[in-house]
């Protein structure tokens, strides 16, 4: 096969073992997950920074669904067996597209605190919702972009300062690649391809307000598991890394006893 170089993102490779795929939120730099990457012992961890984030150039294609294709060709080209994919928010969101759109080639997908639909349910608000979110975002100026970023991600940890170091690499986003990857993922609802997926889910979820919402969502996949981590905000996996990790690795020892059988 061709040698492969994506696009629509750039890889750090770490470690010896199973292929283990990480794939942060919006804006987020690949090294939210370092955390997590040094607790995953035998594992080979490929970790994902999406293009137009934490200062890497943008694309003109939409974000998600390139990825998405690009991740198919990643696997295939080095030859990765039925990676386990691990995503957040914006990340979660491509996790369930791929393990929709290509069934046979991932392993165990873990979705951590996301949906595979984030619009509103009223088909007529959707453009309407997502033009105005985009704009928000894609519209602003310098000042205004760095008080947004400061003011949203500051939020979404229950231990803001272990989030310094990430916050200041979403300010360094393209804004213009931050408000159209919004607009994508309000305008494109997957619930739909969930019926789809083959490979278990694991939906961890934070102790917030839309955790009922993503249970939902996640009935529509044949195998699935949802877990909410107690006392966690939505970078569930930073707030409480020892949970998280002994969570994922008690379903991916689960999965594996199944498949045995």
């Amino acid at each position: 096969m061709q040698p492969f170089t994506p696009t629509a993102f750039s890889v750090e490779v770490h470690g010896r073992g199973r292929p283990v795929i990480l794939i942060p939120g919006l804006g987020c730099p690949g090294t939210v997950w370092n955390d997590i990457t040094e607790r995953l012992a035998g594992y080979q961890t490929h970790t994902l920074t999406l293009a137009g984030f934490a200062g890497r150039p943008r694309i003109d294609e939409p974000l998600s669904a390139r990825t998405r294709d690009e991740l198919a060709r990643y696997i295939r080209a080095h030859g990765l067996d039925r990676p386990v994919v691990i995503g957040h928010s914006m990340g979660g969101y491509i996790a369930y597209w791929l393990a929709a759109a290509e069934p046979e080639l991932v392993g165990p997908t873990i979705v951590v605190d996301a949906g595979p639909a984030f619009g509103p349910d009223d088909p007529a608000a959707v453009e309407t919702a997502a033009a105005q979110a985009r704009d928000v975002w894609s519209r602003a100026s310098d000042d205004e972009f760095a008080r947004q970023v400061q003011d949203v991600f500051s939020s979404m940890s229950v231990r803001p300062a272990r989030l310094r170091s990430t916050i200041a690499a979403v300010a360094r986003s393209d804004r213009r690649a931050i408000g159209d990857a919004v607009y994508e993922m309000l305008t494109h609802d997957l619930r739909p391809q969930l019926r789809h997926i083959r490979a278990p889910v694991l939906v961890v979820l934070a102790d917030g307000g839309l955790q009922d919402q993503y249970r939902s969502q996640a009935r529509a996949v044949p195998d699935h598991q949802v877990v909410v981590l107690p006392r966690t905000g939505h970078f569930v996996f930073v707030d409480d890394p020892e949970a998280f990790v002994t969570t994922v690795e008690r379903f991916l020892a689960s999965r594996a006893t199944v498949a045995a059988r």
